[in-house]
């Protein structure tokens, strides 16, 4: 079901090659702010553009050379907000109404594509307000569960619905050289045919239409969208709930989807200060590869012209603490001393087992005194209980050891127990030259990005990455998931 609120946009034409001045004349009664604003949207967030100073009768004006045409929004208030929003495709724009109801009473004076916006504004919000108490007594309806009730009130609220999606059809087929046609088309949902053949499961085929049509509605070529809080829209609903949410499958539709876009064009800036962020804000596992992916392939490398160069110098050394360990990786090699900091174990050459659990953790650290005994419990009992070829390379993130020795004694940890030590690090060049290690083992720290403890990366016998930043409760499965995986590709092959 669409929302009936009109997503608030801005969409940029660029600069034309001849100046242009824009007067936009606004007079809102009762407004009391000495000040006025004019906005206009980065995604979600409003930019200030220009200020005018309020006159007695509540006018203010907005003069500015080659304003990009879109959706710009009039704050009339700064406290409590109150602010509209308005089309700027004319020179000339005037608006009248009053600061109780800046959309309900609005009277255009001047400007075309402004009077059919408001017009669709006010369609909504009429539509909206016969829909909502309908929806309130289904829910109640619903409590008593009296569905003949329900079926009747559902009724009503589909002939509401009909009536919006024939108004926008109706005013895009009439606009359709306008830009108010365009915004309204990428509101419309895709209309997905029927099957050309009988399916049995007609779901997947309606699902799989739906993410590969998704953007019909939406052109592309018209940079004009980019800077639209619709388009922002559409992006995370796509990115974040349409496509699976695996790495893979998201850095291969973000290519797809950058690659129709213009470079350094509005939409471009838009996708990309999206597609960088959003999926690492969801902390699901992995789902740093696409910030990595995003970064090297349209940032670092210069791709990106609008962000400042001293930006992007502070993005990649993130990037590049955070690329040798993303998951499919081969994990950065490790060479430490075990508790008598004499004998030396070889992360790739000493571990042997068809999985690893490598896990940077401190006795100083009270989260890890809670997990490291939980990850003991689970090793026993797979040792115990399972034929999984398993073992752990722990490393004490301390550099002076008695308390992480005492912790390892305390609580039995019999796995392979390693650390850097005050001596080694007081004095690395004696062990670098000495074969016994290596600078990138010494500054382990960087090499795995650790920043907190504990911090656990599942490897499987080639030191490949295949989990990481897990809890100890996820463990388990996450081996079991790798060997029913292991099973069904052996079996896929035979």
């Amino acid at each position: 079901m669409k929302k009936y609120i009109l997503s608030l946009i801005v969409l940029a034409y660029g600069l034309n090659s001849i100046a242009q001045t824009y007067t936009i004349d606004v007079k809102i009664k009762g407004i009391t702010d000495s000040l006025a604003y004019l906005a206009s949207y980065t995604g979600k967030d409003l930019l200030l553009v220009d200020t005018a100073v309020v006159r007695k009768d509540g006018s203010f004006t907005f003069t500015k050379d080659n304003l990009p045409h879109g959706v710009y929004s009039i704050v009339a208030s700064m406290s409590p907000p109150k602010y509209f929003d308005f089309l700027l495709n004319e020179t000339k724009v005037s608006l009248e109404t009053s600061l109780d109801r800046l959309t309900q009473d609005m009277v255009v004076k001047k400007s075309k594509e402004n009077k059919l916006f408001f017009e669709y504004v006010s369609f909504l919000s009429k539509s909206s307000e016969l829909k909502q108490p309908l929806l309130s007594q289904r829910e109640e309806f619903r409590k008593l569960n009296n569905t003949e009730k329900i079926k009747e009130l559902e009724k009503k609220i589909y002939e509401i619905d009909k009536g919006v999606t024939e108004y926008q059809k109706n005013l895009v087929k009439s606009n359709s050289d306008m830009f108010i046609g365009k915004l309204i088309t990428m509101s419309l949902e895709i209309k997905i045919p029927s099957p050309p053949t009988e399916l049995k499961d007609t779901a997947s085929f309606n699902y799989e239409y739906y993410k590969n049509h998704f953007w019909d509605n939406v052109d592309l070529s018209d940079d004009r969208l980019g800077k639209s809080a619709l388009f922002f829209n559409q992006m995370e609903k796509y990115f974040m709930n349409i496509i699976p949410q695996t790495p893979d499958t998201i850095i291969k539709r973000i290519d797809i989807f950058l690659n129709q876009l213009k470079p350094n064009g509005s939409m471009m800036k838009s996708a990309i200060e999206f597609l960088a962020y959003a999926h690492v804000k969801t902390k699901l596992m992995g789902m740093e590869s696409i910030y990595v992916h995003v970064c090297d392939k349209y940032i670092l490398n210069g791709k990106s012209a609008w962000i400042p160069k001293d930006k992007i110098e502070k993005i990649r050394p993130k990037v590049n603490k955070m690329r040798p360990v993303l998951i499919g990786k081969v994990a950065p090699n490790l060479i430490l001393a075990d508790t008598t900091e004499k004998n030396w174990i070889n992360l790739h050459k000493d571990m042997k087992a068809e999985y690893t659990l490598l896990v940077f953790w401190s006795d100083e650290c009270g989260h890890c005194k809670t997990e490291i005994p939980k990850y003991k419990k689970l090793y026993d009992s797979i040792k115990a209980n399972t034929d999984i070829d398993f073992d752990v390379f722990a490393v004490g993130t301390i550099i002076d050891n008695d308390g992480w020795r005492k912790f390892i004694k305390d609580n039995y940890l019999t796995w392979t127990n390693v650390s850097d030590f005050r001596a080694m690090r007081d004095s690395p060049d004696q062990y670098i030259l000495s074969g016994q290690t290596d600078l990138r083992s010494i500054n382990y720290r960087n090499s795995y990005d650790i920043y907190v403890t504990p911090i656990a990366f599942l490897l499987d016998k080639d030191n490949k990455i295949i989990a990481k930043q897990f809890e100890p409760k996820q463990l388990q499965k996450l081996l079991e998931f790798e060997i029913a995986k292991k099973k069904r590709a052996e079996e896929e092959n035979k």
